[in-house]
């Protein structure tokens, strides 16, 4: 298949944000031709109204207001490709060239963010699709979760019980732990 021409791109970015929107079966198609857009640069330079349109970014499609862009919110496109493996890498990955982590709007390292942490979804596909491809494709072919593969391949690990035990203890509420110590039978006295 060769490169896609600017009318045709524009047609591909119009497609894709009609997608977003039609109430009947729109949504299955959209992390698809999401990836097409991604894979064909189609924001660079494309036709939309008869007017050609040239942008820096996927950044910039997805939240420039209509008709330069789409009007939307980057992490209203990711929740809705969030099931779709090789849509939600690719989108990060896209995303990542631009300048601004993907990944922190679900990220729960706070304290000196590294590019190479996380544990959104998009950033456990991500490392999974660069550092173990095999369970990266079983991942795409449903065969395990991202979280299963995470875990297999070892940068990510299963808490104990009592590590769960402590973990939830520390976000009780002095009620809660009160309640717990209840049912224990403990004295609290």
């Amino acid at each position: 298949m060769g490169e896609l021409n600017e009318i045709e791109r524009g047609q591909l970015c119009q497609s894709t944000i009609e997608s977003l929107y039609e109430a009947t079966g729109g949504l299955r198609s959209f992390p698809g031709l999401l990836k097409k857009i991604i894979a064909n640069k189609a924001w660079e330079r494309r036709v939309s109204k008869g007017k050609v349109i040239e942008l820096s970014s996927l950044r910039e499609l997805i939240t420039e207001k209509p008709v330069r862009g789409w009007g939307e919110d980057p992490k209203k496109v990711e929740a809705v490709i969030k099931d779709d493996p090789e849509a939600l890498t690719a989108y990060r990955a896209a995303m990542l060239h631009q300048g601004e982590r993907a990944d922190l709007h679900d990220n729960v390292i706070e304290v000196n963010p590294k590019p190479d942490q996380g544990n959104s979804k998009s950033y456990t596909l991500s490392r999974l699709e660069r550092d173990h491809g095999e369970l990266f494709q079983q991942v795409c072919d449903g065969e395990l979760s991202a979280n299963a593969a995470a875990i297999k391949a070892g940068f990510r690990k299963v808490k104990t019980p009592a590590e769960q035990l402590i973990h939830w203890w520390k976000k009780a509420s002095a009620d809660e732990r009160g309640e717990f110590m209840e049912w224990m039978g403990i004295d609290q006295d």
